[in-house]
């Protein structure tokens, strides 16, 4: 009796899962699973490197634009800084622009530089100022014009500065105040004592303007005591 060889296709056909290949499909879809949340962590985290990246570019570009734009940048540089009280003001002159030049004022800024900045002084800057005007004065003293009362009080400043005598008047009567500035503006004499007077003189004509020639009158003994006590000294 013959056999017919049988004829064999390989056809998709439908295939029930044993236990055991549920589990193994379980664990590769598992594993699977947590490579895609790995891929996209990674893939959030390259994004979000790329996203600030793009950003830092972005306002790089921007800054550049308005820099060019506006012609100038502001960038730290060394300046001489030189007090202007009478205009209340601070004048910042750049360091490089000073060195080697010739023809300096008494601030050791050449002639017509200008400021590359000025700002409002602070009343901090006024005493420190002060302080260091009347510093490079040699023989400085302050006198008393007349015994303080209360808030009431007078002093006459003065000192020696390139072989001139210089003097300021520091008073004090209620809301009347002279309040002068020892420095080398102010009108000078080769002599202390002839300093000191024109000085008191200075003090009683300002006396008789705020208190009247009467009220002046009750200085005088005091105005008398200072010259007579200064008046032999020699510096």
């Amino acid at each position: 009796m013959n056999t017919i060889k049988p004829k064999i296709e390989t056809k998709s056909v439908r295939h029930n899962f044993t236990p055991e290949e549920t589990n193994n499909l379980n664990l590769e879809f598992r594993r699977a699973y947590d490579g895609l949340k790995s891929v996209e962590a990674e893939f959030d985290s390259v994004k979000a490197t790329f996203k600030a990246r793009t950003a830092e570019a972005s306002s790089r570009m921007e800054t550049l634009a308005a820099t060019l734009n506006a012609g100038f940048e502001m960038r730290p540089e060394k300046c001489r800084l030189v007090l202007a009280p009478k205009e209340a003001k601070k004048l910042f002159y750049l360091e490089s622009a000073i060195d080697g030049q010739k023809n300096l004022d008494a601030n050791g800024i050449p002639e017509g530089l200008e400021p590359v900045l000025v700002e409002a002084m602070t009343p901090s800057d006024f005493q420190n100022e002060l302080i260091e005007a009347e510093s490079r004065f040699d023989h400085r003293e302050e006198i008393p014009l007349f015994l303080p009362v209360k808030d009431d009080s007078g002093i006459l400043a003065i000192g020696r500065l390139n072989k001139l005598w210089y003097a300021a008047l520091r008073v004090t009567l209620g809301t009347r105040i002279l309040n002068e500035r020892l420095d080398s503006e102010q009108p000078a004499c080769r002599k202390r004592f002839d300093m000191v007077k024109q000085a008191c003189k200075r003090f009683n004509a300002w006396l008789e303007a705020n208190l009247g020639p009467e009220g002046a009158k009750g200085f005088q003994n005091s105005i008398a005591d200072v010259l007579a006590k200064h008046r032999e000294r020699e510096e």
